[in-house]
Order: C-alpha cells, then sequence, then structure tokens
C-alpha cells in the first residue's frame, strides 16, 4: 500500500468517527478560533496615530499599514532596521494624500479596496544588493504587499525626493499589481524590443537610454520594468521635468569614461584637438539618482589630455544643474557664444522621443479600456497635490 492510499484510509477512518460522534451529541456554538478583532489600546504611546490608521486604511480599504517593521516579513539577506516613528506617520500621512486620495477622487475607493495592496509594510533603512550594487525601493509581492524602504531618510520638505524614494516607487509598483491583473498590450513590448539589458541596465548611462526612447535606466531592464516607470514617472513628474525627460529624449549623446558620463554638445578646442578627433564636450548629463531627487543637464566642460582621459570643469560661476529646458537652452546659448560648440548627432537611429510617447499613449489607453481610468487625470490630481503639501494640515488629523 502506498502512502497516498495509506493517508486516505486513515482520513476515512477519522472522518467515520466524527459523523458517528456528531449523531449523539449537539456541536457547541463556539468556535476554538480567536475570532476577536485586536484592540488598540487607549494608554499607548502610538494609540491616536493606530487608531487613525484603522479609521483611514483598514475599515475603508480593507489592509494593513505596517509602520513596526516585522523581520518574518522582510528578506534576512539584506540588513534592515525599523522606521521611526515620526518618520512612519509622515510617509502614512503622505500615502493617503498622494495615493489613496487620488485614485478614491478619480474612482471611488471601492477601487483600491479590490486591486490595491493588502499590505503597506514600511522599513527604516534601504536595502542594498551587493551583487550588482544596486539598491531596492519599493517591492510588490504576488500584488498583496507593497514595501517601502529609506523611510528614516524621508524629508517632507523635498517633492523630487519624495518622488524619488516612495510615490514614484508606489505607482510603479501598483502598475505592476494592475498589469498582472489585466495584461498591457504587448505592442508596448516591440518598440525597444532589442535595447533591454537585464543584467547590466544599472551600468547605463541615463541620456542614452532617453535617447532610445527610456524614461529611466532601470525602464531598460526589460518591458514590464520599462511599462512601470513609463507609466510612474509619466505621473509623478513634473511637467518641467516631463518636458525636460523628451527633450534629452530627442537629442544624441556621448559618453565618456565608459558610460559614466554623456554630453549633448563638443567642440574642438584647437586645431590639433580637431586634427586628432579630441573633443571638448559641453552640458553634462545628471541623472536623479544622488543628486538629490533632481535631474538635468550641468555647465560641466570635459577637457580630453593626452591619455585619453578627461578632465572636468564647469562653465560659469560654480557648478550648476539646469532642470527644465528654459535654463537648459539658456546655458546651452551662453555657451555657444563662448565656444563653437556642435550638437552630438543622434546615431542610435531610435527616436527617443517618439518611442516615450508612444508609450505613454498605449498606456493611456489600457488605462481606459482595462480600468476605466483616465491616467491624464490621475497625474493632473497628483501634480496638483504635490505642489501644495501642508504637512501642519495633514499632522492635525491624528489627535
Amino acid at each position: 500500500m502506498n502512502k497516498k492510499l495509506l493517508y486516505s484510509a486513515i482520513l476515512t477512518v477519522a472522518l467515520g468517527s466524527a459523523f458517528s460522534s456528531c449523531s449523539e451529541e449537539e456541536l457547541n456554538s463556539e468556535s476554538i478560533f480567536d475570532t476577536t478583532e485586536d484592540a488598540l489600546d487607549p494608554n499607548s504611546y502610538t494609540y491616536s496615530f493606530d487608531k487613525w490608521l484603522k479609521e483611514n486604511y483598514s475599515d475603508i480599504y480593507n489592509m494593513e499599514f505596517r509602520y513596526k517593521m516585522q523581520h518574518i516579513g522582510t528578506d534576512m539577506d539584506y540588513n534592515l532596521v525599523p522606521a521611526r516613528y515620526d518618520k512612519a506617520v509622515d510617509l502614512a500621512l503622505l500615502t493617503k494624500y498622494l495615493w489613496f486620495d487620488v485614485y478614491g477622487n478619480l474612482v471611488g475607493p471601492d477601487f483600491l479596496k479590490q486591486y490595491g495592496p493588502k499590505i503597506i509594510h514600511l522599513i527604516g533603512s534601504p536595502a542594498f544588493n551587493p551583487a550588482n550594487h544596486t539598491e531596492i525601493l519599493g517591492l510588490a509581492e504576488g500584488g498583496l504587499k507593497v514595501s517601502l524602504f529609506k523611510v528614516n531618510e524621508l524629508d517632507v520638505t523635498n517633492p523630487d525626493l519624495l518622488n524619488e524614494h516612495y510615490f514614484k516607487t508606489m505607482h510603479h509598483e501598483f502598475s505592476h499589481i494592475l498589469h498582472q491583473t489585466k495584461t498591457y498590450p504587448k505592442e508596448f513590448d516591440l518598440i525597444n524590443a532589442s535595447h533591454y539589458e537585464p543584467n547590466n541596465w544599472q551600468d547605463r548611462n541615463g541620456a542614452l537610454v532617453n535617447s532610445l526612447g527610456f524614461t529611466t535606466t532601470y525602464a531598460s531592464s526589460q518591458a514590464r520594468e520599462d511599462f512601470a516607470e513609463t507609466c510612474a514617472n509619466y505621473i509623478t513628474r513634473t511637467d518641467a521635468q516631463w518636458d525636460l525627460c523628451l527633450w534629452m529624449a530627442d537629442r544624441g549623446w556621448e559618453s565618456t569614461d565608459g558610460e559614466d558620463y554623456a554630453y549633448c554638445y563638443y567642440f574642438y578646442a584647437n586645431d590639433a584637438d580637431r586634427e586628432a578627433g579630441h573633443k571638448t564636450y559641453v552640458g553634462e548629463f545628471v541623472a536623479q539618482e544622488g543628486n538629490n531627487g533632481i535631474f538635468g543637464v550641468a555647465n560641466i566642460l570635459a577637457r580630453p589630455s593626452s591619455d585619453g582621459a578627461y578632465s572636468r570643469g564647469y562653465i560659469g560661476n560654480g557648478y550648476t544643474v539646469y532642470s527644465n529646458v528654459a535654463d537648459v537652452e539658456a546655458f546651452i546659448a551662453s555657451a555657444s557664444s563662448r565656444y563653437d560648440i556642435i550638437p552630438v548627432p543622434d546615431s542610435d537611429n531610435m527616436d527617443g522621443k517618439a518611442n516615450i510617447l508612444q508609450k505613454v499613449s498605449i498606456a493611456r489607453n489600457w488605462f481606459s479600456d482595462a480600468w476605466g481610468l483616465d491616467i491624464d487625470a490621475l497625474r493632473a490630481e497628483v501634480q496638483k497635490r504635490q505642489a501644495s503639501i501642508d504637512m501642519d494640515e495633514l499632522r492635525s488629523q491624528i489627535k
């Protein structure tokens, strides 16, 4: 007799005993399980916050906002620390204001109650991946749980960092949850099908991938990340940031020192450099990562040396990053008055701006057709709210 049959036999005997006993005595109506809800302790230091979380997350959306880090719910491969209480309070308030209330206003709370995560888990520290030297900002696990890292670095006065560390991450992860429920059109995957780099995307330069048609380097890792990054960046980037992204995508870039630096203009400092093909570069791309959440073009001038390396200085008085198209073009005009600068040719055979706009169009139609959501209205509501954050007013909700 094999193990499966033996088990079945034992189960049959057990069930037979149970049925015979049922006929002889009445079942107790009391459950053997604890069905009482966890009671909030009015004497607890965190009572006001816990009560607010219950009323604004649990009761409305049937989800749990975990600000006390649970080791069983984290990856033990990372050295992580809990979120500070004051940072957790602020992030919970901002998450409701900038994410849950946005969807609630547009499609009602039942949408996030049905499709939103059931757990948001806050972790105080970043999670570093030593294998590829990347940093994890958020994780979406099976559409049920979203983990947010770096909570102890929350700076409520810096909207760019709020988006870079938290809210772009939330929209990114929620895009994954939605497309895992209803697949986005596969024509999206074909736009840059030959340009994805799943293993070394972190080594690519943001300007070079922008010119191909990606909003970020992470978008260039694989198609589904490209889709989530396209949605998240379109929703959270300001008009100035989005216009600059398209401006960067619409031109050529050349890199130096591997792909550490990329430039959009160059000139020859003298006849010898021209004859040798040694270019002096102007207008350096600056990524959001490590730059306080701001990306743009810096007033860097990179001069070649005889050994092939580049020395970097700047044009003007001090290092400056220009983060909107008007300021970038004013800097270029100023540089052209001093040097005979030439635009770097766009030699990748891709129209990066057209590719990004095509991806947004696919996402726009998918949000509308699959979910009845207007992504432009969603973006407008997010932009309005993130431009008018009043932390004192938000904090007054918790009494």
